[in-house]
C-alpha cells in the first residue's frame, strides 16, 4: 500500500522538475512511511511513497522492466500475483524482485492496456511507456484505491490523494459549486467530480491513456454484464462460501502482521471467523465504540473473539476525543467527511497500527446482498400509497412524537414517484431543507451523473437490483474512500474480501429473491454465517456503526462546542442563511427536532473550506 503521484507535460520539450514531484509526493508520507522514490525522464515525472507489505526488501518504486523502457508507480495489492508470475515466467519474462509490482510491468509488456483484466486486487497505478511515449493510468474495478487527476496548462497531474494534486506549483482551485448541492443532499460527490474545481476522480473500473495528442478514458469492467445465474438457494450458499473463503485466503497474503476489524456486525465477524480458521493461530481483532450503550457493539465483537480465541483490542471514544479528531481528519480525507463514523475508522486504525500493518474488513456485503434497511423503502411506500391520506396522517404524528428520521423519510417519499425514491434512497438531507439554509443562486442542482446512471440501469431490472447497482457505483465508492483515507492516515492497509470482483459478479447475477426474502435481507450471507458464528451474532439487528451525535449536540462541550465555534464562522457566510442555521441549531438543542445530519454536513463543509483555504 502506497501513495503515488506524477506529472506529464504534453510538450516533450518541457522538463519535469524533481522538486515539484518531491513536494507532491511528500504530502502523503502517512501513506508510505517506509520508503520513497522519484523517476524523471524529460517531460515525465513519477513519485512514490511506500508502506512495505509484500517483497519487503525488493519493492522500491518507481520500478522498471530490465530495459528501463516501462516504468511504474503502483498503490495497492495484487492478490493473484504468484500465479501471474508463474504464467509470465513461462512466457520468458524474468523477475528481479518478489513484489507484485513487477508482475504488472510484465503484464503490460505482454498485454498492453488489457493487463488490467488479469488482476485480482485493489490498485491504482501509472505506467510510463517510454518507447511509445504514452502514460497509462488505471484504477481497480470497485474503486477500493483512490486516483485523482487534473489537466492544467498542458500538464496532466495525478495522485493517490487530492492534496498531492493541489501541491503542484501554481495549481489554483476553488470549491466546485456544481458539486455543492449533491454533497449536501447525499454527503458525497459521485462520478468524476470532486469538491475541488478542476480535480477529477478516475472512475472505478476505468483507465486513462494519455499521449501528447489526447487523453482518452476507457471503461474496462462492468458490474453486471452477463445473463443471470440459475442457482438453487443451497447451491448459491455453497458458491458464496467457496468464493468468500478463497477471497479471504488471498487477502491473508502478507509479510507483516495482519488482523481484522471486527465490529460485531455479521459481515466483519464472518470475515474474522474465516480468517481465524485459515490462519490457525490467534489473530488480532479490533473494535471501536462509545460509552453510550446504545452505540456500543463491543459485546458482539467480544462474542466472536471468544469463539475464535482472537487477541481482541477495544477502543471507546468520548465526545471530546471525537471532536478533537474531526478537523484534522477532514484534511486527511481531502474533502468534507462523508460519514460520521469516519472518525471511528481512523481511531481504530491508530489502535491497530500498534499491533499490525494489514487488516481485513467487512465492507461491501450490504450493497451486494441488499443489507440496508432503506432498500425496503420502495415497497413500503408502495404499500402505504394505497392508503395515502391515512398513512400520511399517522406517519406525520408518529414522526413528531418519536422524532425519528426514518419515519420522516417514509413520509417524505410518500409524495415522490418511484424514480425519485430510487435515486434519492441514499440521501441524508432533504432538498427543501437545503434550499432553506443555502443562499439562493449559490449553486445549481446538478445530479447529472446520478441521473445518467439511473437511466442506464433502470430498464429491465428489479427495483432492489437497481438500488444495489446504484449504491455500488456511488455510495460504496464513498465508503471505500473513507476506509482508504482513514486507515492509510494511520499507515494501515485495509483489505475488503467481499469486494473480490468474483463475488461482485456472482452477487449481481443472482436474482433478488436469493438476496432478500420478505423483510429478511442478506439471505445468503446469513446462511453462510450460520456455519461460522454464534446465532446471537447472525440474528442481531443491524446497527449501522452509528455515532451518538444527536445527544452530543444537545450536551455541553465536545461536538456541541465545536459546532458553536464553527457553524457561524465567516467561512460559511457566502453560502448559508445564518439566521436559518441558528434556527435549526436551537431547535435541535431543545430536542424539538433532530437536525444532526444537516448540522454535521454544514460544519464539515465549513471546516473543509477553512482547512483548504477556499
Amino acid at each position: 500500500m502506497c501513495g503515488i503521484t506524477g506529472i506529464y507535460y504534453k510538450n516533450r520539450e518541457r522538463a519535469v522538475d524533481g522538486a515539484d514531484i518531491s513536494i507532491m509526493r511528500d504530502t502523503m508520507v502517512h501513506r508510505g512511511p517506509d520508503d520513497a522514490g522519484i523517476y524523471l525522464s524529460g517531460n515525465v515525472g513519477l513519485g512514490h511513497r511506500r508502506l512495505s507489505i509484500v517483497g519487503l526488501s525488493s519493492g522500491h518504486q518507481p520500478m522498471s522492466n530490465e530495459a528501463g523502457t516501462v516504468w511504474i508507480v503502483f498503490n495497492g495489492e495484487i492478490y493473484n500475483y504468484p500465479e501471474l508470475k508463474i504464467t509470465m515466467e513461462s512466457k520468458g519474462y524474468r523477475f528481479r524482485t518478489q513484489s507484485d509490482t513487477e508482475v504488472i510491468i510484465h503484464l503490460f509488456e505482454e498485454y498492453g492496456e488489457n493487463c488490467v483484466h488479469h488482476l485480482n486486487g485493489m490498485f491504482a497505478f501509472a505506467i510510463w511507456d517510454k518507447n511509445n511515449r504514452r502514460l497509462f493510468l488505471a484504477r481497480d474495478r470497485l474503486g477500493i484505491k483512490p486516483f485523482y487527476y487534473a489537466e492544467v496548462n498542458g500538464a496532466l497531474i495525478f495522485g493517490s490523494e487530492i492534496k498531492a494534486v493541489l501541491a503542484y506549483p501554481g495549481f489554483q482551485t476553488d470549491c466546485d459549486r456544481d458539486s455543492v448541492f449533491e454533497y449536501f443532499l447525499f454527503r458525497a460527490v459521485s462520478g468524476k467530480r470532486t469538491m475541488f474545481e478542476g480535480v477529477r476522480s478516475l472512475l472505478p473500473g476505468h483507465c486513462l491513456l494519455v499521449t501528447e495528442e489526447k487523453t482518452v478514458a476507457k471503461q474496462y469492467w462492468e458490474h453486471c454484464s452477463r445473463q443471470p445465474l440459475v442457482f438453487t438457494f443451497n447451491e448459491a450458499v455453497e458458491r458464496l462460501e467457496e468464493l468468500l473463503v478463497d477471497a479471504v485466503r488471498l487477502r491473508l497474503m502478507s509479510e507483516v502482521p495482519l488482523g481484522t476489524f471486527c465490529s460485531g456486525g455479521i459481515d466483519s465477524s464472518l470475515v474474522t471467523a474465516i480468517a481465524a480458521k485459515a490462519i490457525g493461530h490467534p489473530i488480532n481483532t479490533f473494535s471501536v465504540g462509545f460509552y453510550e450503550s446504545d452505540f456500543d457493539e463491543g459485546y458482539f465483537a467480544r462474542l466472536v473473539s471468544s469463539e475464535y480465541g482472537t487477541n481482541h483490542h477495544e477502543l471507546k471514544l468520548t465526545n471530546k476525543e471525537y471532536a478533537q479528531l474531526l478537523p484534522d481528519l477532514i484534511y486527511l480525507n481531502d474533502e468534507p467527511l462523508n460519514f460520521q463514523n469516519s472518525i471511528h475508522i481512523f481511531a481504530i486504525s491508530q489502535l491497530a497500527k500498534k499491533h499490525v500493518t494489514v487488516v481485513l474488513t467487512g465492507e461491501g456485503a450490504d450493497e451486494l446482498f441488499f443489507g440496508y434497511p432503506r432498500y425496503k423503502i420502495p415497497q413500503l411506500v408502495s404499500n402505504l400509497k394505497r392508503f395515502k391520506l391515512i398513512a400520511g396522517f399517522i406517519l406525520k404524528n408518529v414522526g413528531t412524537i418519536l422524532n425519528d428520521h426514518r419515519i420522516e423519510k417514509l413520509l417524505y417519499f410518500l409524495d415522490k414517484d418511484l424514480s425519485d425514491i430510487i435515486k434519492c434512497n441514499a440521501a441524508v438531507n432533504k432538498e427543501e431543507l437545503i434550499d432553506q439554509i443555502m443562499i439562493p443562486g449559490i449553486f445549481k442542482k446538478d445530479l447529472s451523473y446520478r441521473n445518467e446512471l439511473f437511466e442506464s440501469i433502470f430498464e429491465n431490472i428489479e427495483v432492489l437490483e437497481c438500488l444495489s447497482l446504484q449504491d455500488q457505483l456511488t455510495y460504496l465508492v464513498s465508503i471505500l474512500n473513507r476506509q482508504d483515507k482513514m486507515s492509510m492516515g494511520a499507515s494501515v492497509e485495509a483489505r475488503v474480501p467481499f469486494l473480490d470482483y468474483r463475488i461482485v459478479e456472482f452477487a449481481n447475477l443472482l436474482p433478488g429473491s436469493l438476496r432478500m426474502k420478505g423483510h429478511t435481507s442478506k439471505l445468503l450471507v446469513k446462511e453462510v454465517a450460520k456455519k461460522y458464528l454464534p446465532m446471537e451474532v447472525v440474528n442481531r439487528k443491524k446497527s449501522g456503526f452509528g455515532v451518538p451525535l444527536k445527544t452530543w449536540l444537545q450536551s455541553k462541550g465536545g461536538m456541541a462546542e465545536l459546532i458553536e465555534d464553527t457553524m457561524f464562522d465567516s467561512d460559511g457566510q457566502d453560502y448559508f442563511d445564518r439566521n436559518y442555521l441558528l434556527k435549526i441549531y436551537r431547535e435541535h438543542r431543545s430536542g424539538k427536532k433532530d437536525y444532526s445530519e444537516m448540522i454535521w454536513t454544514v460544519v464539515n463543509f465549513i471546516l473543509w473550506k477553512k482547512c483548504f483555504k477556499i
